[in-house]
């Protein structure tokens, strides 16, 4: 099993307020599309414009023919296009923990 994480940091506290809802549709998408049990994550310290998406792999290639399905989605790259510019891209982690 793995636990997949991107953390991804707002550029203002008004992105991040913008930034939730669409990060809530993200979370929707991938369960609708893919069936990904995607959680949100906010920290309880540091800085508040972190967000962190977490989920859990059976298998890299599983997530890897999931992520090949979700990237030629429409859908999804309308939901990035809404997302990406409310967050610092040199501020955003993807980890993969085993």
């Amino acid at each position: 099993m793995y636990t997949f994480i991107r953390e991804a940091t707002f550029k203002t506290m008004a992105d991040a307020v913008r930034g939730m809802s669409v990060a809530t549709q993200i979370v929707k998408y991938y369960k609708d599309t893919i069936g990904a049990d995607l959680q949100l994550a906010r920290p309880i310290s540091g800085s508040p414009l972190r967000l962190r998406f977490i989920t859990q792999l059976e298998s890299l290639d599983k997530w890897q023919a999931d992520q090949t399905k979700v990237v030629q989605d429409p859908a999804f790259h309308k939901l990035l296009a809404e997302f990406a510019p409310l967050v610092d891209g040199s501020k955003t982690y993807d980890e993969i923990w085993r």
